[in-house]
């Protein structure tokens, strides 16, 4: 049952990435403010606190 968890988990996260970074991003007036609002998300949902916080932190880092 792990493995469909961690497909489920990704597919959230990619998800993640396609839909709601890009409505952060329209909607916060910087990009400091659409990570910030990406990482409440991120910090908050199974999906992503699997991967750990120096995960989540890289990866967030890395949007545009």
């Amino acid at each position: 049952m792990r493995w469909i968890r961690n497909w489920w988990y990704a597919r959230q996260r990619r998800i993640d990435l396609r839909i709601l970074w890009p409505a952060c991003i329209a909607q916060a007036p910087s990009l400091h403010h659409a990570k910030a609002a990406f990482a409440f998300h991120a910090y908050n949902d199974p999906a992503w606190i699997c991967l750990g916080e120096d995960e989540i932190y890289r990866i967030i880092d890395k949007l545009q």
